[in-house]
């Protein structure tokens, strides 16, 4: 396991843009790659890089991700490789720990869904228009737009593989997306508590 923090702590923006051929002076900048730059409008930090023209920004990991146009993890790998940082071994109790935490962020995550199944369920019948003329309500909208998806995301955690189950709970981890449907569901029922 490539651990990001050992790239960023060996690896600069400046090393990674040189690395792969980009001519940087001797001031830090170079001309972004990332927009068609007629200037130097790029600052390589050592810990981050800014574009002051289209406002590109991360750590070298993001960077080689954007200019290779990789996934954070592949690109993290490239980095690596290109510059000799070995995978750390994990131990056995870092292992248990990752399965640990996984399955408890499955179940977590299992919980949420299926609760906010049910009230996307009850609003797409409870909320829905009665005529043709009838301006949709929002609980309804948002009923039919993302009850798919929680559909499918449940059932990859029912069914999925090791791969597709991590993937489905980073993405419901991922800029509190998990949080936002907890709030639905306490809404939902805060509102239920008050009609009867």
């Amino acid at each position: 396991m490539i651990h990001f923090e050992s790239i960023k702590s060996a690896v600069t923006p400046r090393m990674a843009a040189e690395r792969y051929g980009l001519p940087v002076g001797q001031n830090g900048m170079l001309r972004c790659p990332f927009h068609d730059d007629h200037t130097p409008s790029m600052k390589l930090y050592d810990d981050h890089y800014h574009c002051f023209g289209c406002g590109a920004h991360g750590d070298v990991i993001d960077f080689a991700a954007r200019l290779f146009d990789l996934p954070v993890a592949e690109a993290a790998k490239l980095l690596a490789a290109d510059f000799g940082i070995a995978e750390e071994k994990e131990s056995l109790l870092g292992k248990l720990h990752r399965y640990t935490a996984q399955q408890n962020n499955e179940r977590l995550c299992k919980s949420v869904l299926r609760d906010y199944l049910q009230v996307l369920q009850n609003w797409r019948h409870t909320c829905a228009p009665t005529s043709p003329d009838d301006v949709p309500d929002e609980r309804f909208a948002e009923a039919c737009r993302m009850t798919d998806a929680v559909e499918y995301l449940l059932e990859t955690l029912d069914e999925g593989t090791d791969a597709e189950r991590a993937e489905a709970v980073e993405l419901l981890l991922k800029d509190d997306r998990l949080e936002q449907m907890q709030a639905r569901v306490r809404q939902f029922m805060a509102e239920s508590d008050d009609e009867s």
